[in-house]
């Protein structure tokens, strides 16, 4: 049930974040936001109710988003993850670096394309 899911999403673009969040608290789901990996790795430390992560492929300087996605699933295995991007052949290497689990979201993305994504990951 989605509004007993809390989720982190990791975008350092400011307007994308905040369109996220909303999308996901419209679908209801509960909803934390970080702008960067050294963020999202302490909310993820302190916040044992997060259960899904979006992450942006590009987040800027320091970690990528695969990065951060392979620290946070060393931290939580098992916890749910999507990776986003505008880029496809980012999404394609991701694809192939990442667990087969691990959800993949090409931006430019409608809510409902995030509620089918975040369907298939619960």
């Amino acid at each position: 049930m989605p509004d007993s899911t809390k989720l982190l999403v990791v975008d350092d673009d400011h307007m994308m974040l905040e369109f996220t969040e909303r999308a996901v608290i419209s679908l209801g789901y509960s909803c934390v936001t970080a702008e960067d990996a050294a963020s999202a790795l302490r909310r993820l430390e302190e916040d044992r109710d997060i259960r899904i992560l979006i992450i942006d492929m590009r987040l800027g300087k320091g970690p990528t988003g695969t990065q951060l996605a392979h620290q946070a699933l060393a931290i939580r295995p098992g916890i749910g993850v999507i990776l986003t991007s505008g880029d496809p052949g980012s999404l394609k290497i991701a694809a192939q670096e990442m667990p087969q689990d691990v959800g993949l979201l090409p931006k430019p993305y409608r809510r409902r394309d995030l509620a089918d994504r975040l369907a298939s990951i619960l």
